[in-house]
């Protein structure tokens, strides 16, 4: 059990903790040409791209669930299905994205609250990598679909690729071609409609091999269509939450001044790192207990969440270590602005403290989208949201900035209790499989 755990996981951490290296590559990049308004913007944009972007991670997340369970129940052509109508589904929203852009940055730049010189750099960032929206949607499909059957090492293989590259073209942009802010977007656009030529081109090999054909009679079905869009629904909603939770994170980050702002930035880097690492073993259980559903074994299913919850757990524990031990130095590496690495020093001790609080969280979200009981995960995201709202406007105005990072582990804390707290029904009607 636990090396099955370990096969699927290894791939999906090692495949995740890229994900926000490409963030700290291009931080590092910015961080180092001494201006703090590029710091600033490259913080806003990726943060706006995470608002835009991370509304659709339903096309991962219930991709990864539904796959999962075709795979647990052999079904091959509703698995074909599955992928077919995701990788749609994402070349749609993203082409519309695109047509409007200036409308989506007219209503969500205000949200940032950011500074003349700041807006300016991050108007810049996000003017070029917005055109890399279909690929970054499609992409979500492949890896929601390769995590669902458990080819994680194929996720490995094209995460590496597209991080691997986006780090050669920031170097190659920004330090020979003097093209800061510009050069790092452009190498991220670069390197993401790469990773979903390559991701489509892997399925296209896998569908070949399993004689799976690419098109069904059911692939347009209205049921299935408006099953998928119901169970988007909830992920949209939860997303919406969780991403509007950062953006607010953000903006009262600006408020505090640039300084703090772009500390925050730097700090938030601790934060994508321990929760893609932790993720790695979230990820896993959506695949396992998915597969465990589709076969409807009620025993399978309370081994992989037990098991898994152990390394999720570990994984935690191990971010705190990591960081309380290198977490200086971390900060160093990202930055060398001085009065940047004194503030972030100064709230360090808030992201050393935040990887085994949040294991719970990730732990529980995975296996709620495992089973699509996607309703759940709405819900608590929507209370989540709102204490964290509710807790800036307390604590920052008594605690400054460890008043916001005081209201962001309130918010991972009341994800994990308000998922805890439906748990025991979901077990009740899973352990009812024979």
């Amino acid at each position: 059990m636990h090396r099955k755990i370990l096969f699927i996981a290894v791939p999906l951490i090692l495949s995740n903790l890229t994900v926000p290296l490409l963030t700290f590559v291009d931080t590092a990049m910015i961080g180092h040409l001494g201006n703090v308004s590029y710091l600033g913007g490259i913080t806003a944009g990726a943060t706006l791209f995470t608002l835009i972007y991370g509304n659709f991670i339903f096309l991962r997340m219930g991709t990864t669930g539904l796959s999962a369970q075709a795979f647990g129940a052999r079904e091959n052509n509703e698995l074909s299905n599955v992928f077919s109508r995701s990788i749609f589904l994402g070349l749609l929203i993203g082409l519309l994205i695109i047509v409007f852009r200036d409308a989506i940055f007219t209503l969500f730049m205000p949200v940032l609250s950011l500074s003349g010189n700041v807006g300016e750099s991050s108007a810049n960032y996000m003017s070029i990598r917005i055109f890399s929206a279909p690929a970054v949607l499609m992409n979500f499909g492949i890896i929601g679909c390769l995590i669902g059957i458990q080819k994680t090492k194929v996720v490995l293989i094209i995460t590496f690729l597209v991080n691997g590259l986006n780090v050669i073209l920031d170097y190659v942009f920004v330090v020979f071609y003097k093209m800061d802010v510009s050069g790092v977007a452009l190498g991220t656009l670069i390197s993401e409609w790469v990773a979903c030529i390559f991701g489509l081109i892997v399925f296209a090999m896998i569908f070949k091999r399993f004689n799976m054909r690419l098109f069904d009679i059911k692939l347009f079905s209205k049921e299935e269509f408006l099953k998928l869009f119901n169970l988007n629904f909830d992920i949209f909603i939860r997303t919406f939450c969780l991403v509007a939770t950062h953006i607010w994170l953000i903006n009262r980050s600006s408020n505090l001044g640039d300084l703090v702002l772009a500390a925050n930035g730097i700090l938030l880097n601790f934060v994508y790192i321990s929760a893609f690492f932790v993720d790695g073993f979230a990820f896993t259980t959506e695949s396992l207990v998915g597969e465990a559903k589709g076969a409807k074994d009620g025993t399978m299913f309370k081994r992989y969440v037990i098991n898994s919850t152990i390394w999720c757990v570990v994984s935690g524990m191990f971010c705190v270590i990591f960081f309380g031990v290198f977490g200086a130095k971390l900060i160093a590496l990202l930055t060398d602005i001085v009065a940047v690495k004194e503030v972030s020093n100064e709230y360090l001790l808030w992201v050393i403290l935040l990887p085994v609080i949040s294991a719970f969280s990730y732990q529980l979200d995975g296996i709620f989208t495992g089973v699509t009981r996607t309703r759940d995960m709405r819900n608590g995201a929507i209370i989540s949201f709102f204490v964290f709202i509710i807790s800036t406007i307390i604590f920052i105005p008594i605690f400054a900035n460890h008043g916001l990072w005081l209201a962001y582990i309130l918010f991972i804390l009341v994800r994990a209790i308000t998922l805890a707290l439906r748990f025991p029904a979901l077990q009740r009607e899973i352990i009812l499989f024979k």
